[in-house]
């Protein structure tokens, strides 16, 4: 075995000798310790000289000339810190420091950086408002809140600006919102508190949408829903809801109900479940940046896959046997007017008062049913082999009788273009992405927690 080091001091002397000898190795110690801290406490003062000596830094104009230099290499976020470092050192007026900062809300939003944009645009207002930019700092400020969708925040932002406010008795403010709506005990609910919850609620259930719709789409909806409760009377019923759901959520917690086991598992269940799902969402967002660029590359190279197939729309007369069928046909030849017949013979209410003429396009080698008829029992049927404005040479037997058939204009296939299918193809890309990422992300977190499935498990046994 190997003998453990000894840095004690070899005992040489006696009696009274050892005692002091037993103290050395503390001295020693206490010794070391003190050098260190002094060695220290030496590099701590010339790091700290360092900081302050000139050549850290930079004069005031040439931390200026910094900025402005980093700006216009388009370096927008370097150049705003550059900018907050001259604010730092520079003696300003009000009106020059509301201008710098609003210059650094500029460079912030050039680069979707919109929370440090309204810090910036905000600032600059808090230290003056320059008649020159008092109105462009606005227009900023609802772009940056209509960009991040805090809608209510900005409808709010606009009737304060707009001078839709009045002074109250004290003499303070009162702003767009701060009106009282509801009262649960010593919590109160301002119309803004209001809006802010109906606003949460709206993203929540739109987020769910974010695989499926491009941002402007989600926008759209988002002030779709807005409108919904634009109204007083929707606004009651939606806060009257919350206060019900908000009283119930509270008397659950003082009866201890998350302590009971079956929901305390129902609520691990949904967080793990809500959890994960964020994540993915936070992975995928993080990951997926998808421009009119790549879309349109992704069209390129998928054009086949937008090909509207030949189609017709057509017109019909239903008749529940065939020997009213031949009738029908018996006095299309005699020359009788085929709307005319549908509005006397047919039999489908939906479209006999319009000519027996079909909404929906059918399309060349459809499977299946056909829209507003049925699924054919008879094989194909002949419409694109008709000319437009004639009446097809067979009849079709559906589920819902028979039909006479008159095409009433035709479509050569044709290339969808880019316009058309934007949506499509957003949808397309976007999926193909997620699940990159998502394939990407598994591998690597199986990876990190050691995951194994043993599929033989899942065998089955022969017998």
């Amino acid at each position: 075995m190997t003998e453990e080091l000894n840095f004690s001091i070899p005992d040489t002397t006696q009696g009274e000798g050892k005692s002091r000898s037993k103290l050395l190795p503390l001295l020693m110690t206490a010794v070391l310790i003190a050098v260190l801290t002094n060695i220290g406490i030496g590099l701590v003062r010339e790091y700290n000289k360092e900081r302050k000596s000139p050549s850290v830094v930079l004069p005031s104009e040439q931390q200026k000339k910094l900025a402005l230099k980093l700006e216009k290499q388009g370096l927008n976020t370097a150049s705003a810190i550059a900018w907050k470092d001259y604010l730092a050192n520079t003696a300003l007026g009000p009106e020059d420091a509301a201008r710098i900062w609003y210059r650094i809300g500029k460079l912030y939003q050039d680069e979707d950086q919109y929370a440090m944009a309204l810090d910036s645009f905000y600032r600059s207002e808090g230290f003056s408002q320059p008649k020159d930019i008092t109105a462009e700092v606005a227009r900023h400020i609802q772009e940056c809140l209509e960009s991040i969708g805090k809608l209510a925040a900005l409808r709010y932002d606009l009737t304060d600006r707009v001078g839709m406010n009045t002074e109250s008795a004290d003499g303070e403010s009162d702003k767009a919102g701060n009106e009282l709506v509801a009262e649960i005990g010593p919590y109160k609910i301002m119309k803004s508190d209001l809006d802010r919850i109906i606003e949460q609620r709206i993203d929540q259930q739109l987020s769910q949408f974010a695989s499926y719709l491009p941002e402007n789409q989600i926008r759209q909806k988002k002030e779709e829903f807005l409108k919904q409760y634009s109204t007083n009377k929707q606004r009651q019923i939606f806060l009257n809801q919350y206060l019900m759901e908000e009283v119930l959520y509270r008397k659950a917690r003082e009866s201890r109900l998350a302590d009971e086991s079956g929901v305390k598992a129902a609520l691990k269940s949904m967080e793990r479940s809500l959890l994960a799902s964020k994540l993915m969402e936070k992975e995928l967002a993080d990951a997926i940046k998808i421009t009119p660029s790549d879309l349109e590359t992704y069209y390129e190279a998928h054009k086949q896959e937008y090909v509207q197939a030949e189609r017709a729309k057509i017109s019909h007369i239903l008749v529940s046997n065939s020997e009213k069928a031949r009738d029908v046909r018996t006095k299309l030849d005699s020359g009788m007017d085929f709307t005319g017949l549908t509005a006397e013979l047919s039999q489908d209410d939906a479209t006999r008062k319009n000519g027996g003429a079909l909404t929906e396009w059918i399309n060349k080698n459809e499977t299946g049913d056909l829209p507003g008829m049925g699924k054919p029992r008879n094989g194909e049927v002949n419409i694109f082999s008709t000319p437009e404005g004639q009446v097809v040479d067979k009849n079709v037997e559906t589920d819902k009788g028979i039909h006479i058939i008159k095409v009433l204009k035709r479509e050569p296939e044709r290339q969808k273009t880019f316009d058309e299918v934007k949506n499509d193809v957003y949808v397309a890309l976007r999926s193909h992405k997620e699940r990159e990422v998502q394939q990407q992300l598994f591998t690597e977190l199986k990876e990190q927690y050691d995951v194994v499935m043993h599929h033989s498990a899942f065998r089955e046994k022969s017998e």
